[in-house]
């Protein structure tokens, strides 16, 4: 129960009068998150997975309620109501940020400027995204005929413009490439007459995302059914995002049929850019961990053991109608620093425990049950609340399953528990607010399921900033930022461990160093994240700092080491009858190891961060014939083999050492699988592709 005065300071957080709350929920470690939002009365959401809410420098999220669009300044650490409007999204290289106003069109806001002018007097029901030049804003307008789809339009960006119809483009989602002048459609056709009478010809042939040029011309297949899943571009746009197990991609330029690639050595349900250097992507699923997979050698972790976001149903009414309601939705800032998501459960101060042992009989051992109430009821996934009379440290007695909705929970050991009275709203907020989710013919509001709390909007912090480098060059020092720092405000200098700069040093300024010491410089975001310290550099007679604007061409972050039958050789020994290339991070050390044979190369291990090599790619007469992945423990994930054009011709998963699913291809197209985990295919067992159509074999 919380007090009236807690209750108003939870609702104040919404309206800009209280800073976001920053803490390590229970469920994790070491990640901090941070609260934007604490109303449990409204939902909160940041925008679908594959749409971004961090402005591209950093500085700001948009959010949306039932009805208002919002700002969050991480600059300023407050809540900014912008406007009346839905839909917000935001241009790919400036602060704009375009939303719906209903019965006026869509707005176009200058978050720098703060100016709010109409970009054009048509409404559209959607907006997908904004093109890579920043020059027209994408979206849809909804059949009435089928209304799960909307005729596709494009808006010039330039005030009072006029909406011109994409011809023959029908879809949801419109998502632009952030880089290449490409968008996607999401084409979920589901009442076509193909599908209703042949199943196996829609599979094999019809589009799950429709790519095309931002004319609205060349219209192509970019994923097909058979590959259906959650998608999103990568953020720099090379990979066209396929969530699942493991998660995948397809090179932008390259419309099916072509290879699908395996990316990591993890998978999730949701997949979203992380960064828009490429190297990061996260995932996320209704009930499971929240993800974070480094491109770079195709490692992924957790960094929650979930958003703990889900409704509970009743068997004879779905309150959760379908999980967009409660979807996590996680996406990553601009330099892969922060993820943003959302959730209905109180990450603060909802107490979290694991089962310790099988459940027998009326009493449940769990590591905890501290923060928990006395008597309550206890919150399993996917869909299972149970009763408890009293509590010890560490059991929950009296317990009585199945109470409100119906049992579908395992009881294995190590599982997640959560508290039911965390995930409703207190009762003295209900007063005021509609049920959140009564239904015109279920009108029970004394059933605690009626009450569940509504979504609010997280950022969970996954690393520091990359640090900037300090190198001297004649007359001084330079400072070269961080590999990624689009989301650096300014860095602060420090001398003999002191700061020198009081205000933020900004990129392209120059300032004259006080004398002789010991330099070294970090990184500030706008949200006030540091980087750690730079290399230390010893000035010996003044001089001054130039702050570069960006990595100048006679500086890598990487450099190239040989060694030859176990010893260091000098320059490039890969002629040699069997040599080794390491290529080292300046930071990181060995990211890349390579393997030669008289100059071919014939493997490639890519390092994780404790040197394990996570992705093993091997090579024949110098063209890539099998690529595996192994995550951080060891465990053989998933393998590829590719013919002599470069196109895979298998792809297998694997799980617990066993062979989990199983894809033959030709030149791109599926034409075999056997398995039992493939969404893609529609069902376990074995399909083969005859004649254009995929068809069960006993």
């Amino acid at each position: 129960m919380i007090s009236s005065f807690c209750a108003i300071a939870m609702l104040a957080s919404i309206h800009g009068m209280a800073a976001m709350e920053r803490f390590v929920p229970a469920q994790a470690v070491t990640t901090e998150v941070w609260r934007l939002t604490n109303d449990p009365t409204q939902r909160h959401h940041a925008n679908y997975h594959n749409a971004q809410c961090f402005s591209p420098d950093g500085r700001y999220i948009c959010y949306v309620d039932e009805t208002s669009v919002y700002l969050y300044d991480l600059h300023l650490d407050k809540a900014i109501r912008l406007d009346d409007g839905t839909g917000p999204r935001w241009a790919q290289q400036h602060n704009w940020l375009f939303y719906i106003r209903r019965g006026e069109g869509v707005m176009w806001h200058d978050a720098d400027t703060g100016k709010t002018v109409r970009l054009s007097d048509f409404e559209l029901d959607q907006i997908g995204g904004v093109s890579c030049d920043d020059q027209w804003v994408f979206g849809g307008a909804t059949i009435a005929r089928l209304p799960q789809e909307s005729q596709g339009y494009r808006i010039a960006i330039r005030a009072d413009a006029t909406a011109q119809e994409l011809t023959g483009l029908k879809g949801i989602q419109w998502m632009p490439n952030p880089v290449h002048p490409l968008v996607y459609l999401r084409y979920d056709y589901y009442q076509d007459p193909i599908r209703e009478k042949d199943w196996g010809y829609f599979l094999l042939n019809y589009p799950s995302r429709i790519w095309f040029d931002l004319d609205g011309g060349n219209p192509r297949n970019g994923s097909p059914q058979i590959q259906r899943c959650h998608q999103s571009w990568l953020g720099n746009g090379e990979y066209h995002l396929h969530g699942g197990t493991p998660m995948a991609g397809r090179k932008w330029d390259e419309p099916f049929p072509s290879n699908l690639h395996f990316l990591a050595a993890v998978g999730c349900g949701d997949v979203s850019p992380c960064g828009r250097s490429g190297r990061w992507i996260c995932g996320s699923s209704n009930y499971g961990p929240l993800q974070i997979a480094d491109l770079r050698s195709g490692d992924g972790w957790d960094y929650l053991e979930g958003a703990l976001s889900f409704i509970h149903d009743a068997a004879d009414m779905d309150y959760s109608n379908s999980s967009a309601l409660h979807d996590n939705d996680s996406k990553g800032s601009a330099d892969g620093t922060k993820i943003c998501f959302v959730s209905n459960y109180d990450l603060k101060d909802g107490p979290v425990t694991h089962l310790t042992k099988p459940l027998k009989g009326d009493r449940m051992e769990v590591e905890s049950t501290d923060g928990f109430p006395e008597k309550g009821h206890l919150s399993l996934s996917p869909n299972e609340v149970i009763a408890y009379d009293s509590k010890t440290p560490t059991s929950f007695v009296g317990v009585r399953r199945n109470v409100f909705s119906e049992s579908t929970a395992n009881f294995s050991v190590g599982k997640l528990i959560t508290s039911f009275e965390a995930r409703c709203i207190p009762p003295e907020l209900r007063d005021d607010v509609p049920a959140p989710y009564r239904k015109s013919n279920y009108d029970k509001t004394d059933n605690p399921l009626v009450w569940q709390r509504q979504t609010d909007v997280y950022i969970a912090v996954v690393r520091q900033p990359d640090a900037p480098f300090l190198r001297t060059i004649e007359g001084g020092i330079e400072l070269i930022p961080g590999e990624n720092h689009r989301e650096t405000r300014g860095y602060r200098l420090y001398r003999n461990g002191e700061p020198v700069n009081v205000e933020l040093l900004l990129p392209g300024t120059r300032l004259v160093l006080p004398g002789k010491g010991d330099y070294a410089a970090v990184a500030v975001e706008w949200s006030g994240l540091e980087s750690a310290p730079s290399e230390h550099v010893s000035v010996s007679s003044g001089g001054s700092l130039g702050v570069l604007r960006d990595k100048p061409d006679d500086f890598s972050w990487t450099t190239d080491r040989w060694m030859v039958e176990g010893n260091m050789a000098d320059g490039n020994v890969a002629g040699s009858a069997a040599s080794i290339r390491e290529i080292e991070h300046r930071r990181d050390g060995a990211i890349h190891r390579e393997w030669y044979e008289n100059g071919v190369l014939i493997r490639r291990h890519d390092l994780n961060a404790d040197g394990k090599a996570i992705r093993r790619q091997f090579y024949a007469d110098g063209r890539l014939v099998r690529r595996e992945f192994h995550n951080r423990e060891g465990e053989h994930v998933s393998t590829e083999y590719f013919d002599s054009a470069g196109y895979i011709i298998e792809s297998i998963v694997y799980r617990n050492g066993q062979e989990l699913d199983h894809f033959w291809y030709e030149a791109g197209m599926p034409v075999k699988h056997t398995g039992k985990g493939s969404r893609q295919a529609g069902r376990s067992g074995t399909q083969l592709n005859v004649a254009g159509r995929w068809v069960e074999q006993p």
